[in-house]
């Protein structure tokens, strides 16, 4: 059971019962991708508000192009929420083009800063919209 401290803290400091941060944490297994710019899965307690984005595109532009358009469309909806880019948990990124996703996890790992969400990326042969090279879905969690 979680319980938010009486003290005026910020929600970074907000603690569990048992000390831990009421935030999502990592979990890594050291055997699969050690050096992966994501994590392998992401541990969310009790009580988080949690937020579920629809596929955004751009169906204009190079795929890098794009891409900077749909991370601008998922930072202004985080915003919306009052999320930010850390409260991300998870990324489902479609692609059109293999030779895009150069340019593409650039662009993402600029707007993560750091941050590593457990992510998935699939290669697909079109999406909904006529000229649409990506498209990134995310889900996020805050307290």
């Amino acid at each position: 059971m979680f319980c938010r401290s009486s003290k005026n803290k910020s929600d970074d400091e907000t603690t569990s019962l048992k000390g831990r941060p009421l935030k999502s944490t990592s979990i890594e297994l050291a055997a699969l991708h050690p050096s992966a710019p994501f994590s392998q899965a992401m541990l969310t307690p009790s009580g988080a508000n949690w937020l579920h984005v629809s596929g955004q595109l751009c169906a204009e532009g190079s795929c890098e192009e794009q891409a900077h358009t749909v991370w601008d469309q998922i930072t202004a909806v985080l915003k919306e929420a009052g999320m930010e880019i850390d409260n991300l948990t998870k990324i489902n990124q479609y692609i059109v083009a293999g030779a895009d996703v150069s340019a593409y996890t650039r662009v993402r790992n600029k707007f993560l800063a750091g941050h590593r969400p457990a992510n998935t990326l699939v290669l697909v042969p079109a999406l909904a919209a006529s000229g649409a090279l990506v498209e990134v879905e995310v889900i996020a969690a805050k307290f």
